[in-house]
């Protein structure tokens, strides 16, 4: 995959999980427990930010 590409996946990711979270908690998941759901949505945010920082050190590599 395209480094470019990646970035823009993981910033797309990032912000979709962090309006997500509220909008589930707030209107299909209202029935689910808040903290089970809160953890899932951080599951997805965190992977978003490795990928992010992950792609630096890609590039950092490939630069240097």
């Amino acid at each position: 995959m395209n480094p470019k590409w990646r970035r823009r996946a993981a910033a797309a990711l990032i912000v979709i999980s962090l309006i997500g979270w509220p909008v589930s908690a707030l209107t299909f998941a209202k029935g689910e427990p808040q903290f089970i759901l809160a953890l899932s949505w951080l599951a997805i945010t965190l992977t978003a930010v490795d990928v992010w920082s992950t792609q630096d050190v890609r590039k950092e590599q490939e630069e240097g």
